[in-house]
C-alpha cells in the first residue's frame, strides 16, 4: 500500500519501504525478549527473532532493499545487555548481511542503552533518538524530536493496534500503522507498529495512549490519524481512529 509516491507499506508486514533511501524501516524488535522473560519466571517459545527474520526476508525479496533502518528498541532490557539480547542482536545483523542488506541504521530508543559499543564491531550507524535521512526525520517517539528538518516524520515506540470485538464479545487486536499530519506544520507523520512478534500492541481506538508519547500531547491528534491495519498478506485501511471508537 502506497502512503506517498516514495513510501509504501510492504503488504501484510509491519515494515515500510522508502524508495529514495532504498531502505526498509521497522521499529520495536525487542530482541532477546524470551530470555529476559525467562529470567522473570515467564517461559515462552523462542519465536520472535525467527518471525522477524522471515518477515524481513520476504520484504527484501519484494523490494530488493539495500538498507535497514530500525526506529528504536532493537533490544528489550533497560539497564543492561542481557546475554540473549547480545546473541540475537549479533544473529540479526549477520542475517541482514546474508540477504544483501548493506546499510544498517539504528535510531536508539529507551531500551537501547549500551548498544553504542557495538557500532564499530558490526559497522552500523547509530543515532540517539532521531536522525534526518534524506527528507525524513526518523525518531523513536518517547521524546519530541529536536530537529525541525524533514518533510515526513516516522516514529515507533507506541506499538499501535486496533481492537475489534467479535459477536461473542471477545477482543482481537490488529497491529496498524497510523498516518496523519502534525497540528501546526501539516507535515506527514507515520507511526510504525511493533516488529516484535509477541507485542500485540495498544488498541488506540479503545485505550488513551496520550501518555505513551509526548507526540500525541503536543504536536499530533491521534484521533485524526488513519489506521492501516496488517492483515494476512495485505494491508487494510480502517479509516480514522475517531471513527473506530467504541461508544
Amino acid at each position: 500500500m502506497q502512503i506517498t509516491k516514495d513510501v509504501e507499506i510492504v503488504e501484510g508486514t509491519p515494515l515500510l519501504y522508502i524508495h529514495s533511501l532504498d531502505s526498509l524501516v521497522c521499529a520495536d524488535l525487542h530482541l532477546g525478549y524470551e530470555g529476559v522473560m525467562a529470567d522473570r519466571g515467564i517461559f515462552i517459545p523462542k519465536a520472535n527473532l525467527k518471525k522477524i527474520k522471515e518477515t524481513i526476508k520476504q520484504a527484501e525479496e519484494r523490494t530488493k532493499a539495500k538498507g535497514m533502518i530500525v526506529a528504536g528498541d532493537i533490544k528489550n532490557e533497560f539497564d543492561k545487555v542481557h546475554v540473549e539480547e547480545f546473541n540475537e542482536f549479533s544473529e540479526f545483523v549477520k542475517f541482514l548481511r546474508s540477504i544483501g542488506i548493506e546499510h544498517i541504521t539504528l535510531i536508539k530508543g529507551n531500551h537501547d542503552n549500551f548498544i553504542d559499543k557495538y557500532k564499530g564491531t558490526y559497522n552500523i550507524e547509530i543515532y540517539r533518538q532521531e536522525a534526518v535521512l534524506g527528507q525524513y526525520l526518523i525518531f523513536h517517539g518517547e521524546e519530541l524530536p529536536h530537529s525541525s528538518k524533514g518533510d515526513v516524520l516516522i516514529m515507533g515506540h507506541v506499538h499501535p493496534a486496533i481492537g475489534v470485538f467479535n459477536k461473542a464479545g471477545s477482543k482481537e487486536k490488529l497491529k496498524c500503522f497510523l498516518v496523519g499530519t502534525l497540528k501546526r506544520s501539516g507535515k506527514l507523520l507515520i507511526v510504525v507498529p511493533a516488529m516484535n512478534y509477541f507485542a500485540e500492541g495498544v488498541d488506540v481506538n479503545i485505550e488513551d495512549i496520550s501518555g505513551l508519547s509526548p507526540v500525541f500531547d503536543k504536536i499530533a491528534d491521534i484521533n485524526k490519524m488513519r489506521a492501516l491495519c496488517i492483515g494476512e498478506g495485505e494491508t487494510l485501511d480502517f479509516g480514522k481512529v475517531e471513527d473506530l471508537k467504541y461508544k
